[in-house]
């Protein structure tokens, strides 16, 4: 049986570099050969211990590019015409199995309606299928590899927009946040987006991209009145260890209008503090695009991720300016030194590149 090198995660901050049998094509679905796999912040989550699979090992990665290498003699793409060598993308089916050298996909187009629902042990309904795109020649591997993220952002934006003529606060400009008031400042026509991030070299980037200002968390304290913002975007990770009178979704809160949308799409599984009184007093609706295909079925995020496809080819979302670091699979330590790393850098995105 021909074997692939997975990077298995066997406990928190225990990774393995694994060879594993090749997956056989599903009856109905694909597989892939892996060209290119983002690193997530999820994918840190994990690795962390913010979050939790429902038991180890498991495969970390899933903003994934990969090369069609055989189909499943059941196969239906609707429209979308897949064929051995093509490029896919999908988004949804799992946080895992990225890091591969191969892996199988069932994907959804959009176009079809298709599901393959089932009870997941994380407190919501999945699928078993994923919604997909296929790659046009003119997008390379690169940017590709950034559809799965643009597809999260645009999904939480997507279900909670903000109104027209809102003011808006991003809340953390890691790449979801960048992406979010990319799409925010370029598409929904508010009337001022700023952000807020305690790195600077992170700061000045939004600044560049769609932040009309990006203020370090006293600034934001010190000079913003408190019921500026009618809407804020909440990209931040796992909060630990700080005063509470300055939590950044405290001081958010604070900052917001009464009856303000406050949109969650940063996840952990660490308890988070939020202020109920704030919440209350100010009558904040807290927001959020749910994982559960019972609610947001799985052929309307293959809607979506066209969309995103869309944001990247047309500069919508600058991806190759997302891009910070490629590093080869070969490297199994510089990548566990990335995990490791991660949360201190002023980086963006870094793209594991398994292409020879």
């Amino acid at each position: 049986m021909e074997s692939m090198k997975a990077v298995q995660l066997l406990a928190p901050r225990k990774t393995v570099l694994a060879e594993l049998p090749v997956p056989a094509a599903p009856v109905d679905g694909l597989l892939m050969k892996t060209r290119c796999v983002s690193i997530c912040s999820t994918d840190i989550s994990f690795y962390e211990g913010h979050l939790f699979p429902s038991e180890y090992p498991v495969i970390l990665g899933h903003e994934y590019l990969g090369e069609v290498v055989d189909i499943g003699p059941e196969f239906d793409g609707g429209s979308v015409d897949v064929k051995v060598g093509d490029r896919i993308v999908y988004w949804g089916q799992t946080d895992f199995g990225g890091f591969a050298e191969y892996r199988t996909v069932r994907p959804i187009f959009s176009g079809q309606v298709k599901e393959d629902v089932f009870a997941a042990d994380r407190n919501f309904n999945d699928d078993r299928r994923a919604a997909a795109v296929k790659i046009p020649e003119e997008m390379g591997d690169l940017e590709a590899s950034f559809i799965e993220p643009v597809t999260g952002a645009m999904r939480s934006v997507l279900s909670n927009p903000p109104r027209v003529g809102d003011k808006v606060l991003i809340l953390g400009t890691g790449p979801i946040g960048i992406i979010a008031g990319s799409v925010i400042k370029k598409l929904l026509a508010a009337n001022t987006v700023v952000s807020v991030d305690t790195n600077p070299a992170r700061n000045a980037f939004a600044e560049s991209q769609f932040s009309d200002r990006a203020y370090l968390p006293e600034e934001l304290i010190d000079s913003v009145p408190e019921g500026t913002f009618d809407y804020v975007f909440d990209a931040l990770p796992t909060v630990k260890g700080v005063d509470e009178e300055k939590d950044p979704r405290r001081v958010a809160m604070r900052k917001m209008k009464a009856g303000g949308r406050y949109v969650l799409y940063g996840a952990s599984q660490e308890m988070q503090k939020f202020d109920t009184w704030l919440m209350l007093a100010k009558g904040i609706n807290i927001r959020s695009a749910p994982f559960d295909v019972t609610h947001f079925p799985m052929h309307k995020s293959a809607n979506v991720i066209a969309a995103a496809m869309q944001m990247l080819l047309r500069g919508i979302v600058d991806g190759k300016a997302l891009l910070s670091t490629v590093h080869p699979f070969d490297d199994y330590d510089g990548l566990v030194a990335i995990f490791e790393n991660y949360r201190f850098t002023t980086d963006l995105k870094t793209i594991v590149d398994f292409r020879k």
